[in-house]
């Protein structure tokens, strides 16, 4: 019930993780048509979210200048141009300009989205209300990842879906009254200083961050360098991002239910086991997809209840900075991911993939049990 007053948020959301999931499969692909390599494409996702950095940092400034439906429209806006931009100019570095114009405007609704849901739950609810804001997200980029095969990545037709979809967003936030806008709060989080109120969501969120964004930017590269074909890499891409939606709520009901740490440590070590197995089964197994599945049905909660386990411990009015800072340790890590799995499967293969991901949820598990 608390979250029936912000459904304009949430439905704008939804188009925007459609047309960006779309443009997040379309780019890998359409690079492997132009014969980029491996490493160019993560040095791409890498600087999309170092974007993150700069949205993040700068959010509060702009809503509490303007307001918070105003700074939606026009961080939509331009992520809708952007897409455009990429459609005309086909090169690594225009690419990497343009995506990191998206990266501060992803940050900056993130930050937005992320605030008002914290104002809204308690420490009893919030793992179940962030689940829930997580299924948006994966099932959105699910959804957009199929409309790949509505049209060819050599084209331009499935940029512009993409920028249709983002420019969507701005409609139901600007026609609904219903949707109110969060007060940041006075002053920013330095990173250091959250790290020493909950250090194991500081650390948690820049770990699941790296294996997320390398999980959803490099999952196409991996597929291509295993030779998977176009409709395989569909399937295997989007495997993780349904699996994602179906343990959102369940396993964030239950963090809720008990203790947050254990909760995840336990869940990072089950995401961990699934990459290694992922790593050790051949590409041309259809149990390949279900494993990917499986992975994606642990390792997609992660950020949610690291966010949840942060804001279990700062006071109500500290919500908007607090989330602005989470955006900003999430980037870090989101920004070393693709760069890293990008460069490892260029040097060792495709299983440097799995091995990647799966060597870095070993280290919150550890991490977390010492806590």
């Amino acid at each position: 019930s608390s979250l029936l007053g912000v459904w304009a948020l949430f439905l704008a959301f939804l188009f925007l993780q459609v047309g960006n999931g779309l443009q997040r499969i379309l780019l890998p692909m359409r690079a492997e048509s132009e014969g980029f390599s491996a490493s160019s494409m993560g040095l791409v996702m890498s600087v999309h979210f170092a974007g993150y950095l700069v949205g993040a940092k700068g959010i509060s400034r702009a809503l509490a200048a303007v307001g918070h439906i105003r700074v939606f429209a026009a961080l939509a806006s331009t992520a809708s141009a952007a897409v455009l931009v990429n459609a005309v100019l086909v090169f690594p570095t225009s690419w990497a300009a343009v995506y990191f114009v998206g990266g501060v405007c992803n940050a900056g609704v993130f930050v937005i989205l992320e605030s008002w849901l914290n104002d809204r739950a308690t420490n009893e609810t919030r793992g179940s209300i962030l689940g829930a804001y997580m299924m948006f997200m994966m099932g959105g980029t699910a959804i957009g990842q199929m409309l790949l095969n509505v049209g060819s990545p050599e084209g331009f037709e499935l940029f512009v879906l993409s920028s249709v979809l983002i420019s969507l967003a701005v409609v139901p936030v600007t026609l609904s009254a219903s949707t109110a806008a969060p007060v940041p709060g006075s002053g920013a989080i330095p990173l250091r200083e959250l790290y020493r109120t909950i250090p194991a969501a500081v650390v948690g969120i820049i770990l699941c961050s790296f294996v997320q964004s390398a999980s959803t930017s490099m999952a196409a590269v991996f597929g291509t360098e295993s030779d998977l074909g176009s409709s395989r890499i569909t399937l295997f891409t989007s495997a993780a991002v349904i699996g994602a939606i179906t343990l959102q709520i369940p396993l964030g009901r239950f963090s809720d239910r008990y203790p947050r740490r254990a909760v995840i440590m336990i869940v990072a070590a089950a995401s961990c086991g699934f990459a290694v197995l992922g790593a050790l089964i051949p590409t041309s197994s259809l149990l390949l997809l279900v494993v990917n599945m499986t992975f994606g049905a642990f390792v997609f909660p992660l950020y949610g209840q690291f966010v949840a386990l942060a804001n279990d411990w700062v006071p109500a009015e500290k919500r908007m900075a607090t989330a602005s800072t989470l955006v900003l340790a999430s980037s870090l890590g989101a920004m070393a991911g693709p760069i890293t799995i990008g460069i490892a499967i260029d040097t060792f293969g495709p299983s440097a993939y799995f091995w990647s991901l799966a060597g870095c949820l070993a280290t919150p598990t550890v991490y977390l049990s010492y806590r």
